[in-house]
């Protein structure tokens, strides 16, 4: 996983994932997004341009996230799906959780727009 600070905004980070977001690679991603949090950093985007497959794993890490970022004035907001990667996040119902954008800078004008 890549964090860094938005480069259309301060004060939003972008997480870029790569790969299957299984078991295994799901404790990576909860790791860096309890660490922004934790910080005090509620304002996230989740890039999912690389991901190839997401596991029920991956998706409770998402949930938790947004709920924690919720809880503190932020969100957290996911973008770059690929048409497989969506459809298990239709599939879950997530569609309705998750706010998601086609890019990441669209998904940062969200944060400004309450989108």
């Amino acid at each position: 996983m890549i964090v860094r600070e938005s480069t259309f905004d301060k004060g939003i980070c972008v997480v870029e994932a790569e790969g299957r977001l299984d078991a295994a690679a799901a404790s990576q991603l909860e790791a860096d997004l309890m660490s922004l949090l934790a910080d005090g950093k509620s304002k996230i985007v989740v890039d999912l341009d690389g991901v190839s497959y997401i596991s029920s794993t991956g998706l409770r890490v998402l949930l938790v996230a947004i709920k924690r970022a919720r809880g503190e004035g932020g969100d957290l907001k996911l973008c770059c799906l690929s048409p497989r990667v969506y459809d298990i996040f239709r599939m879950a119902g997530f569609t309705a959780i998750f706010p998601i954008h086609d890019t990441e800078e669209e998904a940062v004008q969200g944060f400004e727009s309450g989108r």
